[in-house]
């Protein structure tokens, strides 16, 4: 797991805080514990079902047609 996004992330979103709280901005989170910790568990829940199916084969890969980038359709 590469820690350094994930610290630079955190970095960036107190920064941002900070900077919404200085200013007097409103900041885009919820203004309430309840409502941060939905964002956090839905967060959480995103990232667990990620690791869950990249770890896992693709079994629809053969269904998958791929790009058409280097074909032109010519008529």
């Amino acid at each position: 797991m590469n820690y350094w996004k994930i610290l630079l992330g955190l970095a960036l979103s107190f920064l941002i805080g900070f900077g919404c709280r200085l200013t007097g901005i409103p900041a885009a989170s919820p203004p309430v514990l309840s409502g941060a910790l939905l964002v956090f568990m839905m967060s959480t829940g995103y990232w667990l079902v990620d690791r869950y199916l990249a770890s896992r084969p693709a079994q629809e890969k053969k269904h998958c047609g791929g790009h058409d980038l280097g074909k032109r359709n010519e008529a």
